[in-house]
């Protein structure tokens, strides 16, 4: 299938799926905690083994960890930003909590940031990509599990430590150990078995978590939402599009001057940069379903910061740097 092909075929799926959950909703077909389920099993069964299956078809070399680094760090700053900025936006423990996870994960995988790179610069982008997306899965359990649970209605005690080790050994971070065996096989040499490939393994399951995933958050949106969010909408906005990009220069400008050489050239920049400002993941609205970390405003959130940066970023963005 064609560069273009792909792309008309993943938004349709988009736009059908997440529609189909909200009809499902409204005429009564699925109750909306249904989504809880949906979030669940996508963000713990299904994204984990596309990473795996993904880092252990990618060739990994130590120096690779250099560009990943980039995203991890990425995220930190941005959740402390996020849930600085926040405290101006919103009184709402939740609606905090929710925004400062908001502004740090970003959509950077096929679906939003690898795959605006593999449009502009072939496979060799779209392999950076899931170089600078490798420990994504990990930084989201060690990071923003733990404030999800901070931050969720149960209100759990305890220290940011004790949350860290429960968001650990919880059975939903199966991820963690399943992205730390990828990154070994990949380093060891282990081949990848090759009926992966053969079989297009891994279209077949982003084809079917896709449109799972989006049924999921259209069976949690509520149009009222929008309105009622206004405040939070527009701060998510500029975090992502405009302060995302801003920390992302800064990082590749102070490690390169720092620690290391680009190793990559201009590439490697233009990943880290581009990927900084994607617009907010899917796997935010994944992890406020698990947690109950108001679900509701997570899909209004995705939805309107998806339209805008599609609508708005995205055609400056391919005329940068196209």
């Amino acid at each position: 299938m064609s560069v273009t092909g792909r792309l008309i075929v993943i938004a349709a799926l988009i736009v059908v799926s997440m529609a189909g959950g909200y009809f499902a909703r409204r005429v009564g077909l699925l109750r909306e905690r249904a989504a809880t389920w949906i979030m669940t099993i996508v963000a713990v069964l299904g994204y984990p083994v596309v990473s795996f299956l993904s880092i252990w078809g990618t060739p990994l070399k130590p120096g690779d960890f250099w560009l990943t680094s980039q995203a991890v760090i990425h995220m930190g700053v941005m959740t402390l930003i996020g849930l600085g900025v926040g405290r101006f936006l919103t009184k709402d423990r939740g609606e905090l909590g929710l925004f400062g996870i908001a502004a740090a994960i970003g959509n950077n995988g096929f679906t939003m940031g690898g795959f605006i790179l593999y449009l502009l610069y072939g496979e060799a982008g779209l392999g950076l990509a899931n170089i600078y997306f490798l420990l994504f899965g990990p930084a989201v359990v060690l990071m923003h599990y733990p404030i999800a649970r901070r931050y969720s209605a149960e209100r759990p005690g305890g220290t940011l430590a004790g949350l860290l080790l429960r968001s650990i050994f919880d059975w939903r971070s199966i991820g963690l150990p399943m992205t730390l065996a990828s990154i070994w096989l990949s380093m060891a040499g282990v081949p990848r078995p090759a009926f992966i490939a053969d079989w297009a393994v891994l279209d077949v399951l982003m084809f079917t978590l896709t449109p799972l995933a989006y049924f999921g958050i259209g069976l949690r949106l509520h149009a009222q939402y929008a309105v009622k969010m206004r405040r939070l909408i527009a701060g998510l906005a500029a975090l992502r599009f405009v302060g995302g990009a801003a920390v992302g220069v800064g990082l590749f400008a102070l490690t390169t001057a720092i620690a290391w050489d680009e190793p990559w050239g201009g590439l490697a920049m233009n990943v880290c940069l581009i990927e900084s400002f994607v617009p907010m993941a899917v796997t935010v609205v994944a992890v406020a379903n698990m947690f109950n970390l108001r679900p509701r405003e997570a899909s209004m959130l995705f939805v309107v910061n998806t339209v805008a940066y599609l609508l708005l970023v995205l055609p400056v963005v391919m005329w940068v740097f196209g």
